[in-house]
């Protein structure tokens, strides 16, 4: 179960309807959250490197990729 936490923020806006519209979200708390996910995996893949970090042909990595 997803642990949350309650609490007040200013929020813009525009940034938040640019966000919702980019993320597909709807309300306030899925796009904040959205948004906090996408952040964080840029983050994780910031330092990825494809030639490095993958292993197993590229048939392979496409099976891999159809199970998610």
């Amino acid at each position: 179960m997803m642990r949350m936490t309650r609490t007040t923020v200013d929020v813009d806006d525009r940034a938040l309807d640019a966000a919702r519209r980019e993320l597909g979200t709807k309300g306030l708390s899925e796009t904040v959250n959205a948004a906090l996910r996408e952040a964080t995996r840029r983050r994780m893949l910031r330092g990825f490197d494809v030639r490095r970090d993958i292993d197993g042909t590229p048939d392979e990595v496409r099976e891999g990729r159809e199970r998610l």
